[in-house]
């Protein structure tokens, strides 16, 4: 008997990747709602941030921390639906796309989300300077993205793949800030593709919950 424990606060974007590639593995689990830098956290990562993962099975306790790697190892482990595609092209492309994701688009759009949601959360004032500067490297980043969705597929050149389940959670808050409608005004294949995901219970059953 093995059990499978992800430590990450619910509203982490990293954290819901890791947990839809879970669900969509078919893999059991337990949600520990562990808070970034606490002391805990920081056991498990030496920069205290989330997710960190905990598989205890017969044999001992693996550790992993970052979102590929424990997303890796939940492809490998564990039987089910492939997280990447098994041919080469196709795999190719996927790699390709969650690179420009952690490359590009998280950083940027992160900033932007941080100042209007979790500052305001917790007592503070925005950056004005960080969201204005933000805004355009956001918007070149989400038109690129686009650009791969235009004929109607994912962005892993085939089927669903990791790169979705990278970039859903990041876009899934672009609604609730106000640079959101700007933001999302031009990359209508986005907007499709985000209805698709959400039509998906490994989305639905992750999203976060609302703030305020």
């Amino acid at each position: 008997m093995s059990t499978l424990t992800l430590h990450s606060t619910p509203f982490s974007t990293y954290g819901r990747t890791c947990r839809m590639a879970l669900h969509w593995k078919g893999v059991d689990y337990t949600l520990d709602p562990a808070a970034p830098q606490s002391p805990e956290q920081q056991e498990r990562h030496p920069w205290g941030k989330v997710p960190a993962m905990t598989h205890t099975t017969a044999n001992g306790d693996i550790k992993l921390y970052e979102t590929l790697a424990i997303c890796t190892y939940i492809d490998r482990a564990f039987d089910g639906r492939d997280l990447l595609p098994a041919n080469a092209i196709e795999r190719g492309i996927a790699e390709q796309w969650i690179s420009v994701f952690q490359q590009y688009t998280y950083a940027p759009v992160v900033n932007i989300i941080v100042q209007r949601i979790f500052v305001p959360a917790r007592d503070g004032t925005p950056d004005e300077t960080v969201v204005k500067e933000n805004m355009v490297t956001s918007a070149k980043a989400l038109g690129v993205l686009d650009a791969a969705l235009a004929d109607g597929g994912y962005f892993g050149g085939g089927g669903l793949s990791l790169a979705d389940f990278l970039v859903l959670p990041l876009v899934d808050y672009l609604p609730r800030i106000p640079e959101g409608e700007a933001l999302l005004a031009d990359v209508p294949n986005i907007r499709r593709w985000q209805g698709v995901m959400h039509g998906l219970s490994c989305a639905r059953d992750t999203a976060p919950p609302a703030m305020g």
